[in-house]
């Protein structure tokens, strides 16, 4: 029962992750732009509902549920699974989703942050767009780390 409740946290979780990653840099930011000053009402109303708090909450219960199942398959890193094709694999797709991770939490979510509280204190306007733009380009990084390690885990038992 454990294993099947960890995969579904892992799984649903990473899922919801991974689309809010993708969608936002390549879909949602760009509109927000084109919309000109009411995108401010939509980035808004998206903090307002809690995304950046969310975002984070899906990323650590992914991540805590994909160690823990890595512990229990590869019985508590045993160095022959890990060295084993599948077991690299899915160690490499659980790095590159922490790196995934600590870039959405030390620069995404504070540049962000940051911007909204600019825009909302009507300060510096210039300084929230660069913000903006810093998370952005951040946030492909992000995207792009979290397909590679979906692809990772999604081939691992093939190899």
């Amino acid at each position: 029962m454990l294993i099947i409740t960890l995969r579904l946290i892992h799984i649903v979780f990473g899922a919801m992750w991974i689309g809010f990653a993708a969608f936002g840099p390549m879909f949602l930011m760009p509109a927000i732009q084109d919309a000109g000053p009411d995108g401010g009402k939509v980035m808004q109303g998206l903090m307002r509902r809690g995304l950046m708090t969310v975002m984070p909450i899906l990323a650590i219960s992914t991540l805590i549920s994909g160690f823990w199942l890595y512990w229990i398959v590869s019985s508590g890193m045993d160095a022959a699974y890990m060295r084993s094709r599948m077991g690299m694999a899915l160690g490499t797709g659980g790095t590159l989703a922490t790196v995934a991770f600590l870039l959405g939490v030390m620069i995404v979510r504070p540049s962000m942050l940051k911007s909204a509280q600019l825009m909302q204190s009507g300060g510096d306007k210039a300084e929230a767009q660069r913000l903006r733009e810093r998370a952005g380009t951040t946030n492909r990084v992000v995207a792009m780390f979290l397909i590679l390690a979906v692809s990772a885990m999604a081939i691992a038992r093939y190899l």
